[in-house]
C-alpha cells in the first residue's frame, strides 16, 4: 500500500503580495511570518477499487509506518532558503532552512504517518521573499543548520530501525515530460499569510522509505527431500535460516533516478500518476556487505525479515554484484538427525571417519610408517586429519588432508620403484596437500543462494535488483541437491561458491510489494 506525507500549504489571496513575486530585496531586513500547514496521511491503495495499478501494495508493520520526527526543508532555486532566524536579520548566519514538525498531541509511541494531521509550520522569512521548493524527511535528524537541495541529494542515510523509526523522504519519479521530480515546487499560491489559510489549502507530498525489506518463507516448514540417498537412506535439506549477501545497510537519503537512461529495463519503472518510480541509482561497491558465516547471529529464521538498501548496480555491472539470499540449511535424515555427507572423487560417503578410511586405503600402498625401517605398515585412517583452506586460492568448501600424528614419533616412508625412501613430516604434508580435496558437509552444514529478482522481464536490465520501499518476499518452494558444503561454520565466506561436480539447485518465488511487493518462487538446486 502506498503511504503519503501530506503537506498542506495555503493559497496567498492578497494581490499585492502576488505582484511582488519572489523578489530578492530583503525589505531592509524586515521579517514577516508565513504559514505552511502539514498533514501526514496513508493512502491505502488496496481499499480503492480499481485504483491499485497492479494490486501489489501492502500496509506494512506499525513500526515501519511510525513517525518519530519530521523535518521540512525549504529552498529557492535549489539554494537554502532561511525560515528560522537566531534574532539577527542582517545576515543569514545562525539561520536554518528547515523546520521540525511539532508532533506533540498527535504522536504516540507507535504513531503512523496517517495519524499526524494539520500541524502548522511558521516560516520566518524576509518580507516579500518566499521559498519555491520544499522537501520532507522523516525519522532523520539534520546535522547542520543549512542544506542546499544538492546537499541533501548527496547525503547517505542509514535505513532506520523500530526504535527510531524508518527513514523516509520525498518520493522521486519522472513526470509526464520525463523530467525528474524530487522536491515539491512551491508557488505564491502555496504560501499562507494566516494559519487558517494554510489549513484550508493542503498540498500533498508523497514520501517513501529509504529501506527495502526482504521477507523469507518456505514450504514444508523448510524441509525438502533432495532426491539423493546414501546407503539406501533418503537425505533431506532442513532450512535453518537466511541472510543477505552483497547487501547495503545505507542508501541515498533522496532517491536518485535517471529517466534518460532507463529505456529498456523490461518493466514500466515509472508511474507519474501515483508519484512513484520502481528503479533507482544505488551506492557503489564500497558500501556493500559481501561476507557471511554459516552460524552467525545474522541468521534470520523462516518467516523472518531483514532490511537493506538499494542495489541496482546490475544494470551496469556483472551478476556477482547482485544482492542475494543465502539460505543456510542442514542435511538431515528422516528423524531430523544431522547427516555428515562427504564426497570424494564424485562418490558419496557418510561422516569424516569414512572419508579418512577411504583416503587411507587409497594411499596405503604408497605411504608407510616404520619404527626402525624394517617392518612397514601402510598409512591408517587415524594418521590423517581434515583441514580447510590449506592451499592458496583454495575454495572455501574444499577440505584437504594432513598428518594427525606429526611429531608423535612415527617415521614415514614413500614406496616407489620397489624401494622405501624416508619422508620427513613436512614433506609428507606437502604431498598430502596435493591429494584431491574432498567436500565435507560438517554436521550436515550447507548453503544455497539465489539472486533477488526485481520486476524486469528475463534477460532485461531490471530483472534483478533491490529498490527502496519494496518488499521482496522470497518463498522457497523446492531444494534439490546437497548445496555448497560448509566445513567451518565460523569462518567467513568471502565468495559464494557452487562446486562444479555437485548438482545443487534452489527453487524460489519472489513477490514484490511497495511497500510494493516483489514476489517470486525459488527452487534451490
Amino acid at each position: 500500500m502506498k503511504k503519503y506525507l501530506l503537506l498542506a500549504a495555503a493559497g496567498l489571496t492578497a494581490a499585492a503580495c502576488a505582484d511582488k513575486g519572489l523578489e530578492n530585496n530583503h525589505q531592509n531586513g524586515e521579517l514577516e511570518e508565513s504559514y505552511v500547514a502539514i498533514s501526514f496521511a496513508a493512502d491505502d491503495m488496496n481499499t480503492k477499487a480499481g485504483t491499485n495499478p497492479d494490486g501489489v501494495y501492502e500496509l506494512g508493520r506499525d513500526e515501519e509506518r511510525a513517525v518519530k520526527s519530521a523535518y521540512v526543508f525549504f529552498f529557492k532555486d535549489g539554494a537554502a532558503f532561511p525560515v528560522a532566524f537566531d534574532g539577527t536579520t542582517s545576515t543569514n548566519a545562525g539561520t536554518r532552512n528547515y523546520l521540525e514538525v511539532d508532533l506533540q498531541g498527535t504522536q504516540s509511541d507507535m504513531n503512523n504517518i496517517s495519524d499526524v494531521k494539520n500541524a502548522v509550520l511558521v516560516l520566518q522569512n524576509y518580507k516579500g521573499e518566499y521559498p519555491d521548493q520544499l522537501l520532507a524527511v522523516i525519522n532523520w535528524t539534520p546535522e547542520n543548520n543549512s542544506y542546499t537541495l544538492e546537499n541533501l541529494r548527496a547525503k547517505v542515510s542509514e535505513l532506520g530501525n523500530d526504535t527510531d523509526g524508518y527513514v523516509m523522504s520525498n518520493a522521486v519519479y519522472a513526470d509526464k515530460a520525463n523530467q525528474k521530480i524530487d522536491a515539491f515546487d512551491l508557488t505564491l499560491a502555496n504560501i499562507g499569510k494566516t494559519k487558517e489559510d494554510a489549513l484550508a489549502n493542503p498540498v500533498t507530498i508523497h514520501v517513501e522509505r529509504v529501506a527495502a525489506k526482504v521477507v523469507f518463507t518456505a514450504k514444508n516448514n523448510g524441509k525438502f527431500a533432495i532426491e539423493k540417498e546414501i546407503e539406501g537412506k533418503p537425505i533431506y535439506a532442513q532450512i535453518k535460516g537466511f541472510e543477505l549477501y552483497n547487501d547495503y545497510q545505507e542508501s541515498w537519503l533522496i532517491k536518485r533516478i535517471d529517466p534518460t537512461k532507463w529505456t529498456d529495463l523490461g518493466f514500466n519503472w515509472n508511474d507519474s500518476d501515483w508519484h512513484r518510480s520502481y528503479w533507482a541509482q544505488s551506492l557503489g561497491k564500497d558500501f556493500e556487505n559481501n561476507t557471511f558465516a554459516w552460524n552467525t547471529e545474522k541468521n534470520t529464521p523462516i518467516d523472518g525479515y531483514v532490511y537493506c538498501g538499494e542495489n541496482t548496480r546490475t544494470w551496469t555491472e556483472e551478476a556477482d554484484v547482485r544482492t542475494k539470499v543465502v539460505v543456510k540449511a542442514q542435511l538431515v535424515d528422516a528423524d531430523n538427525k544431522p547427516v555428515e555427507v562427504v564426497n570424494w572423487y564424485g562418490k558419496d560417503y557418510i561422516d569424516e571417519a569414512d572419508l579418512l578410511t577411504v583416503v587411507a586405503n587409497t594411499l596405503k600402498n604408497t605411504y608407510y610408517s616404520s619404527p626402525d625401517g624394517s617392518a612397514f605398515t601402510g598409512i591408517k585412517p587415524e594418521d590423517l586429519k581434515c583441514v580447510d583452506r590449506l592451499v592458496t586460492d583454495a575454495k572455501a568448501y574444499e577440505v584437504y588432508f594432513q598428518l594427525s600424528t606429526t611429531g608423535e614419533g612415527k617415521n614415514w616412508y614413500k614406496y616407489e620403484g620397489g624401494n622405501y625412501s624416508a619422508l620427513e613430516d613436512a614433506a609428507f604434508n606437502t604431498a598430502l596437500a596435493a591429494v584431491q580435496p574432498a567436500l565435507v558437509y560438517n554436521d550436515g552444514m550447507t548453503y544455497y543462494w539465489t539472486d533477488i529478482k526485481h520486476l524486469g522481464a528475463p534477460e532485461k536490465t531490471g530483472e534483478f535488483g533491490v529498490v527502496r520501499n519494496h518488499i521482496y518476499k522470497v518463498h522457497i518452494t523446492d531444494i534439490t541437491g546437497y548445496g555448497t558444503p560448509v566445513y567451518n561454520g565460523t569462518s567467513d565466506f568471502i565468495n559464494l561458491e557452487k562446486p562444479t561436480d555437485i548438482v545443487t539447485y534452489v527453487a524460489a518465488q519472489v513477490n514484490i510489494l511497495s511497500w510494493r511487493l516483489v514476489e517470486h518462487n525459488y527452487e534451490l538446486k
